[in-house]
């Protein structure tokens, strides 16, 4: 019996010398870009899209807890799971994963073919299987209303240039309908899909729980390979017309592409089907379609890809509301983090921190420029390290454009996102911004 106890309070022991850092304190609030170990310091000045990524976490991060992340991250599950769902497979979310959420507006089985919907089918159970996690990890709030079509016309009503309450419908006869075929799904899906991968990448600095931060991470990872696949079969596609417009699928996406860099923030990020842009991997097709650059991994020079967070999320999927209702969510989204407030704001990432035993805290100068611009189309024209990619055979870019994105332009005027320089798309006469 002795020996049992003294077994046990051993054990005890070994857990809590093993606790790697102060209870509650979590990854981001442990530190700052300034945080290091007994292995640094560390130099972060080729490192200036990530230093961007993590200020705007510790900007966003506030005063929210695991639980109120968790029951954000609910409703973007709810929102891509639940239309992929009913695309696919023509059933919705079963009551364990919607927890009493009303239906949706908009979905339903879309008209695709053999290919795409054996490929999406797999997609959207692994989407119902994120919707799961979010329940096994505590999301105890209901889904959302989620109103697609609202969100999709109002989304399609700003890249053609609309006024607020108008649908593409005054310059094609029809408004947009995501389930009308392969290329109209495909494009709805991928949009939303984009948006899960990034923004479950950001959140991951965001939480303080690892086993909950893990399980993100490996949501961030596997919409990522989902969004791969949907953006190939859409290259395969790409020249094929785009219900009811008259663009082709590679300028449709260009446009949905400049809508969600326009609302995420100044920096430069989002990429189209097709891109040419060589501060990010930009390869050269190999067919008769010359000048055009393949882009099934929207990733920067490192190939990593890039982070958002959540007040970016909501301000794309609410068309920039500022009180988070519209768009996609005609009631709001559920849960404590529901406006875009601070979308837009970066923290210095330099402040004190009251980290582990273990970490200690570098001066600026080891850590090196950590004050760097986000790229934008301002500039800069050259990014750490794409000049050590076999792609810098295709020179520097000298004056981002509406090409950079695969857009070749046609007779419609685009764009009322205002105050948004960075983002470049087709006129006819060459290039617009904003």
């Amino acid at each position: 019996m002795t020996k049992l106890i003294v077994v046990a309070a051993l054990a005890v022991l070994a857990t809590a010398a093993a606790a790697p850092f102060n209870t509650g304190t979590g990854l981001l609030p442990t530190g700052s870009l300034l945080t290091s170990d007994a292995g640094g310091p560390y130099n972060l000045t080729l490192l200036p899209v990530q230093q961007g990524e993590v200020k705007s976490a510790m900007a966003a991060r506030m005063n929210y807890t695991d639980a109120d992340i968790v029951n954000f991250l609910t409703n973007v599950e709810c929102t891509e799971g639940r239309f992929d769902s009913m695309g696919t497979l023509g059933v919705d979310f079963n009551d364990n994963l919607t927890l009493g959420g009303p239906p949706s507006i908009g979905y339903g089985k879309a008209n695709l073919s053999p290919e795409v919907l054996s490929a999406l089918t797999e997609v959207a159970v692994s989407e119902q299987g994120h919707g799961l996690f979010t329940r096994h990890a505590g999301g105890a709030l209901p889904c959302p209303l989620v109103n697609y079509t609202a969100g999709f016309n109002d989304v399609y009503a700003n890249i053609y240039g609309l006024a607020p309450g108008q649908d593409i419908s005054v310059l094609f006869g029809a408004p947009f309908d995501p389930l009308y075929n392969d290329e109209t799904f495909l494009l709805s899906v991928v949009f939303l899909e984009e948006l899960g991968a990034t923004g479950n990448k950001g959140l991951v600095s965001l939480l303080s729980n690892p086993v909950i931060s893990d399980g993100v991470n490996g949501l961030a990872t596997s919409a990522t390979a989902f969004a791969a696949i949907e953006r190939f079969l859409l290259f395969q596609r790409r020249e094929n017309p785009v219900y009811p417009t008259n663009e082709t699928v590679a300028q449709v996406f260009a446009r949905l592409s400049a809508y969600r860099d326009a609302m995420d923030g100044p920096q430069f990020d989002d990429q189209g089907l097709l891109n040419y842009d060589p501060r990010f991997v930009a390869i050269t097709v190999n067919d008769t379609n010359a000048g055009q650059y393949i882009n099934n991994f929207p990733t920067d020079v490192q190939g990593l890809t890039f982070s958002r967070t959540p007040q970016m999320i909501i301000n794309i999927l609410t068309i920039g509301s500022p009180t988070g209702i519209g768009g996609f969510y005609p009631q709001g989204l559920n849960g404590n983090i529901k406006t875009p407030t601070g979308y837009n704001v970066t923290a210095s990432g330099l402040q004190p921190f009251a980290g582990a035993a273990q970490d200690v805290e570098e001066t600026v100068a080891q850590a090196g420029n950590v004050n760097q611009a986000p790229i934008t189309a301002a500039g800069p024209y050259v990014v750490p390290g794409e000049l050590d990619l076999t792609q810098a055979e295709n020179g520097p870019l000298q004056t981002p454009s509406y090409t950079s994105r695969g857009y070749y332009p046609l007779a419609y005027q685009p764009f009322r996102v205002a105050s948004q320089p960075q983002v470049m798309v087709g006129t006819p006469s060459g290039t617009t911004s904003g």
